[in-house]
């Protein structure tokens, strides 16, 4: 039994660190995924698992030989901890609206068919009531389902390495 329940609290930390890393390196790092239903389903999963997975971090940290207050604190707090990560999470969930849309592609890179620059847009839907911002930017496929995404600069072109394009995406 002991066994099972440091698995448990062992794997729960693992989920939570990831569940708390990968959006950071979203953020921090020009990687985005593109495939929409693959973001939607980490978002769900995010959503509903975390404050359960935290939940779950109480098989590792309640040990026998803890005294009753110690206990009921650990529980009273891990509790709160989940209940305020379901809080945060719903405020999260609004930011998630904002998305960059890739508009049209600009030129195509002639030495790597991976590599494109794009006009893209940002813009939060229905809860934005302003233009969206517009950018161009240089997009490589990393993965089919991952690109790396920067800032571009057209002004300083080499129309030896980039063919012009005006395909919508």
């Amino acid at each position: 039994m002991q066994a099972i329940s440091k698995i448990i609290y062992l794997a729960s930390l693992t989920l939570i660190l990831l569940l708390v890393v990968v959006p950071l390196i979203g953020h921090f790092t020009p990687l985005e995924i593109t495939d929409e239903s693959f973001q939607d389903a980490y978002l769900e999963f995010r959503f509903y698992g975390l404050p359960i997975i935290i939940l779950l971090t109480l098989f590792g940290t309640i040990e026998p030989q803890n005294s009753i207050a110690t206990k009921t604190a650990k529980i009273v707090l891990t509790i709160g901890v989940s209940i305020f990560s379901i809080f945060i999470l719903f405020i999260m969930l609004f930011a998630g609206m904002c998305r960059w849309t890739n508009n049209e592609i600009l030129f195509n890179n002639v030495n790597d068919k991976t590599t494109q620059i794009i006009l893209r847009d940002f813009g939060c839907g229905a809860t934005d009531s302003e233009q969206p911002t517009y950018k161009v930017c240089k997009i490589k496929n990393i993965l089919p389902s991952l690109i790396w995404v920067t800032d571009f600069d057209t002004t300083r072109i080499d129309r030896q390495i980039w063919k012009r394009t005006n395909k919508k995406e």
